[in-house]
This record gives C-alpha cells, sequence and structure tokens, in this order.
C-alpha cells in the first residue's frame, strides 16, 4: 500500500476513527506554553527565556548541554539568556523540545520496547540529520533535529495507549529483519510516522515539523510530489535510515550512504567525517538524555566499518 497517494486528510479521517477511544499523553505545561509562543508570529526572546527558566530540571539540562564540548564555547553560559545571545533562538529552542519531548513519552509496559535504544537511536538519527542538512545546504539544520527528534515518538505512544492492535506489530519487527514501516503499513494500513505527524499536530507542535516528520519514512520521489524537495525532509528522510541500535546492519548503512549521495550529493569520501562528528556530538550529550553511551557503539562501529571500505 503506498501511504503517499492518500492525501493527508484522509489519513486525519482514519486517525480519527482508529484512535477515537485512545487518550493520548498530555504535554507538560511548560512545553505547551513553548509550543504556543513558538507558534506566535511575534515570537519573544524574552518570553521563551521565562519558560525555559521556569522549569528547573530541563533548565539545567539546557545549560549543561551548551557548556559541553559538543559547543566547544570559550565563555561559560550561565544563564538562558545568554544561551540564546551565544547560540541564537533556533539552536535553544530544538535542545529544550528534545528534552520536554524525552519526559513527555510514555514508558511502554511491554519488555519488546528498549528505552535505552529507542532513544540512542533516536539521538544519533537527529545529529546525523543535523549534519546532513549543513552539508546539503537544504533547509534549517535546527528544523531537521528536531523533526527527527520527533519523527518516532508514536512508537512508544501507540505501545502505550494502543497496544492492543499496535503491539503485535512491533513484537514481529523485534523478531525479524523486516522494517518497522513495511511491517505496519502491511498489517494497520499506516506507518509509525504517520501516526506521529498526527500526534504532533494534535498536540499543536508547528505545522511544517509536523509535515516533516510524518514524511521521513517516504521515498524521494514522494518527498518532491509532496512539494517538499527543498526543505529538511530530504536530509530527515536519509539519516532516518541509519540502522537501530537493535538492529546494527551494514547492509542499511550502505543504503544510507547510497541515498546520500543521490538526493544530497554527499560523496562516500565525506562520510568518516559525518560518522566522527555524529560520534562526538553524541558522547558530548548522550548523558543528559540518560543514556549510557554503549549500543551507539553497536551502530557506530558498524558505519564505520561501512565508510572505511
Amino acid at each position: 500500500m503506498d501511504v503517499a497517494t492518500r492525501g493527508p486528510g484522509t489519513f486525519k479521517e482514519d486517525f480519527a476513527k482508529a484512535f477515537r477511544t485512545v487518550k493520548l499523553p498530555v504535554l507538560p505545561a511548560a512545553v505547551a506554553r513553548l509550543l504556543t509562543e513558538v507558534n506566535s508570529p511575534d515570537a519573544e526572546v524574552a518570553s521563551i527565556e521565562r519558560i525555559i527558566a521556569a522549569e528547573p530540571q530541563i533548565s539545567a539540562k539546557v545549560l549543561r548541554t551548551i557548556n559541553s564540548s559538543h559547543f566547544a564555547l570559550r565563555t561559560r553560559v550561565t544563564s538562558i539568556r545568554h544561551a540564546v545571545a551565544l547560540l541564537g533562538l533556533d539552536r535553544i529552542r530544538s535542545i529544550v523540545l528534545s528534552y520536554a519531548i524525552l519526559e513527555s513519552v510514555p514508558h511502554p509496559p511491554t519488555t519488546l520496547f528498549k528505552h535505552e535504544a529507542f532513544w540512542t537511536d533516536t539521538l544519533l538519527r537527529s545529529l546525523l540529520a543535523r549534519i546532513l542538512s549543513r552539508r546539503s545546504g537544504l533547509g534549517d539544520e535546527e528544523e531537521a533535529f528536531t523533526a527527527m527528534m520527533l519523527a518516532d515518538i508514536s512508537v512508544p505512544i501507540l505501545l502505550t495507549v494502543y497496544a492492543d492492535t499496535y503491539l503485535s506489530v512491533f513484537a514481529r519487527w523485534s523478531g525479524q529483519p523486516n522494517e518497522l514501516a513495511q511491517l505496519e503499513r502491511d498489517h494497520v494500513g499506516w506507518d509509525h510516522a504517520l501516526a506521529s505527524a498526527w500526534i504532533l499536530e494534535k498536540w499543536e507542535f508547528p505545522p511544517m515539523l509536523v509535515t516533516i516528520a510524518g514524511a521521513h519514512n517516504s521515498s524521494a520521489e514522494q518527498i518532491n510530489r509532496q512539494g517538499l524537495a527543498n526543505t529538511v525532509a530530504l536530509p530527515v528522510m536519509v539519516a532516518s535510515l541509519l540502522p537501530s541500535a537493535l538492529k546494527p546492519d551494514a547492509a542499511r548503512c550502505r543504503n544510507l550512504i547510497r541515498v546520500a549521495r543521490k538526493e544530497l550529493n554527499i560523496a562516500p569520501p565525506a562520510w568518516p567525517a559525518i560518522h566522527d562528528q555524529v560520534r562526538d556530538s553524541f558522547e558530548a550529550i548522550s548523558s543528559e538524555f540518560e543514556l549510557t553511551g554503549h549500543l551507539a557503539c553497536e551502530t557506530l562501529n558498524v558505519l564505520q566499518e561501512t565508510v572505511s571500505h
């Protein structure tokens, strides 16, 4: 089933019907306020600063991240206002939304879901999306990072609030080499990218982030048909090809490099440096996502072996 051939309105109707009895998690008040401010055409730095500062845990994570080796700033940052002045509102917003979503998404009550692996995959792909966006010159690299952070959030949510239907599909993916999106399309008629977009829209995320998250399992041709050819949708789609830490597949890494060359004009010789950037960035900030990093090594080692041949 080619999900991209059906209009977004049709899928909104489908999800509204399928999930009519499902209660989605409620966003923390700070995230809801931040989204309201972000969506405002007259967004003000001072308002966003107050929202962030009002959440001590998120604010502390933001400051530790900014002062990490990932940014290598010469001056230590001691306030959100200082952080915005040095890095810009877009970068701060992407960091804040990432940590806020980490706290908002539930832990599914099933042993099939591996929390560490899910967020390791998410962070690695998000860092890769940012780098590919920068190298290709397609769109805002912070938008690419944030969209990739949001792209798979439906998986833990569906395993929590829609388990009667979704758990059996996820179980098949856990025991097979098949792609999760293809299994979803075969068994329920949609994939988790579209489910993520539906959830993000319900949560009132910015429309472009919703669209890009919903397109991350699409082909380049489908992305072009949606009018997203010159946006970060392509780097996000390519980054999503990075294999899961649970299935570190060299063939998938080779496909990632092949698609990046075809769609983003990023040649294979660039990949050792890209690998190193992803690894260094992950090591610098993974502790703020409460990740140990041992699973990231599985994916990064396979990628390194692939790019070195």
